[in-house]
């Protein structure tokens, strides 16, 4: 298969290779090179809901620092 890099850089991976591999909209791919190679790896997020609200304090104190 061949697929055109856009002006921004993005691609759009064919649907036959998101169905084979189980790719959905907003999930993560691992991007790393290989022997030449550019590979792409499915990676599962899952999201510690316990403890949630600390990520977001400590992400939002970040941007508030930077500012």
């Amino acid at each position: 298969m061949l697929v055109k890099v856009s002006s921004k850089g993005l691609i759009t991976l064919p649907k036959q290779i998101r169905e084979e591999f189980g790719i959905d909209k907003g999930d993560y791919l691992a991007v790393s090179a290989e022997g030449g190679k550019i590979v792409f790896q499915r990676v599962k997020m899952e999201i510690d809901w316990e403890n949630s609200d600390d990520v977001w304090k400590e992400y939002a104190a970040k941007k508030l620092a930077e500012e």
